[in-house]
This record gives structure tokens, C-alpha cells and sequence, in this order.
């Protein structure tokens, strides 16, 4: 398969575009034979820990990406959304499919925009006019989505420091879950900032490396676990800036439709007339 990455400036294959050659690994040859992927893929990414960079050692690694409609899912029957493979925990969503939750500047989704360059293991044009058209999607529908992912994330912060009988096969699991969602709870109000404030979608948060690690080690907990003050302080300063951001935040009350449709007609008539 040859597709072409842009930051490269020349084509590549799959096998020598992924770092590590991850792609080339036999359980990634799905995306290789399967019709709805092959030559349809349009980006290929991390996700995850990976695309934070906050991925340790023994990190999974997750990988995302978008492939084009067939013609058949744009004017026949087809339905199409996205594929899944549990074992290598791939995602690759239908272009279609795709744009909605962007719409919504759904954090899962709108992250994928904004990966590190060389963290796209395959990216086509069509898939490097995506990402440069970023700000199409951005709007203060950040503000909720954002905010109710790190609303979960603080629940169950919470939920967890309130149950402390945990038996002794279990703590361990505990207090690293509790650190592994602090630290997420940091991170995506350290993205939603980016977004109100810059307009920017920074997904690999190398400036926030330090910080989000001490986080996920364990660094801002007491001897029995809770978190310390230092931890309610930062977090404490961030919803502050967060409150300031969304009331003084430049984006629009939602995202460009009329852009945006545009694109999509632009891109799947393409498919449909062949040219892609």
C-alpha cells in the first residue's frame, strides 16, 4: 500500500511510515486487506497515552485514524461507520461518521487533529486538509464536551478516594487508577484551554510532560493516597482560567457548518467521480 505522508513530502508505504515499524507487526494486516481500509485510509495515528505522551513502559498501544466513504455507503445502501479490532485496539472511523463528533469538538475525536507531526504513520491530502482545517471545528461547544469528560474524570476521582477497604489484591489496582485519572483530569482541562484560548488542539503535551507524569506517579498523593493540597491547587487555578476562558474565548457559539459541508461535499464527490 502506498499512501502518502505529508509532512514527509514524499509517498511512503505503511511499513516504513509507522515509527517502530508498529504497522508492519502481523495483527496490523487488517488494515492492509480490509476493502473498507487499504488505499481508503486517510490518516493513521496514535491515541492513547502515545498520543499524550504520557505512555510508560508497559503502555498499550492504541492507534486511530479515519478512512474514506466507498461509493457504494454514498449513494447506495451501504452504512458504514467505523471498524474496530479489539485485539490491537484500532479504531479507524468512516470519514462521515468522523465529522460529527468533531462537530461537537468531542474530546476523543478532535484530538486526532492535533497529534504530533510524526506521530501520523499514514496521512494523505485529504487527511493533512483535515488537520490544517482544524479551527473549522473548534467552537465553545468545547466548553461542554470538555468540561462533562472532565466532570467523569473527577467522579471518579472522587468515587474512588471515598472507598478505602479495599482488599489487598485490589490496591494496587486503586492507586493507580485514582492517579491515572487525576492525571486525565489535568490533561484534557490543559487541552480545553488550548482550544478557548489559542484555538489550538495540542494533543502530545510535551510542555506538560513533567507535570502529567508526577501526576500519574503518584507524586501529589499522601501517605494514604488522597491527593494533596498542591494537587486542589492546580486544579482549583485551572477551572479558574477555564471560567475566565469560556466567557472571554473568541470562538463562535458553534462550529462553521456551511464550511464544513462544503468540504465534505468536496471530498466525497471525489470518491464518487473517481478521483481519489
Amino acid at each position: 500500500m502506498n499512501l502518502r505522508n505529508c509532512f514527509g513530502g514524499r509517498a511512503f508505504t505503511i511499513e516504513e511510515a509507522a515509527p517502530m515499524n508498529i504497522l508492519d507487526r502481523p495483527q496490523y494486516g487488517f488494515l492492509k486487506t480490509d476493502p473498507r481500509l487499504r488505499k481508503n485510509i486517510i490518516f493513521l495515528t496514535y491515541g492513547g497515552s502515545y498520543a499524550y505522551g504520557t505512555n510508560t513502559e508497559g503502555s498499550d498501544i492504541d492507534i486511530r485514524g479515519c478512512t474514506l466513504n466507498s461509493k457504494a455507503d454514498l449513494l447506495g445502501m451501504g452504512d458504514f461507520e467505523q471498524v474496530v479490532d479489539d485485539h490491537t485496539d484500532t479504531t479507524v472511523y468512516g470519514f462521515n461518521k468522523l465529522l460529527s463528533p468533531l462537530i461537537n469538538c468531542n474530546p476523543n475525536t478532535i484530538e486526532l487533529l492535533g497529534c504530533k507531526p510524526e506521530y501520523y504513520f499514514v496521512l494523505t491530502p485529504i487527511g493533512k486538509q483535515l488537520i490544517d482545517q482544524h479551527r473549522l471545528f473548534l467552537s465553545r461547544r468545547a466548553i461542554n464536551s470538555f468540561g462533562g469528560y472532565a466532570g467523569q474524570q473527577l467522579r471518579r476521582l472522587e468515587n474512588a478516594l471515598a472507598h478505602d477497604a479495599y482488599p489487598a489484591e485490589a490496591k494496587e489496582r486503586h492507586i493507580k487508577g485514582s492517579c491515572e485519572n487525576a492525571m486525565h483530569l489535568i490533561r484534557l482541562y490543559l487541552m480545553c484551554l488550548d482550544i478557548l484560548e489559542r484555538e489550538e488542539i495540542v494533543t502530545f503535551r510535551e510542555k506538560d510532560h513533567d507535570l502529567l507524569m508526577d501526576i500519574r506517579n503518584g507524586r501529589y498523593q499522601r501517605a494514604d493516597h488522597t491527593f494533596n493540597t498542591d494537587f486542589y491547587d492546580l486544579l482549583n487555578e485551572l477551572e479558574r482560567r477555564l471560567n475566565y476562558a469560556a466567557k472571554h474565548t473568541s470562538l463562535p457559539e458553534s462550529p462553521d457548518m456551511t464550511a464544513i459541508e462544503a468540504f465534505q461535499v468536496e471530498v466525497n464527490e471525489r470518491v464518487v467521480w473517481g478521483e481519489i
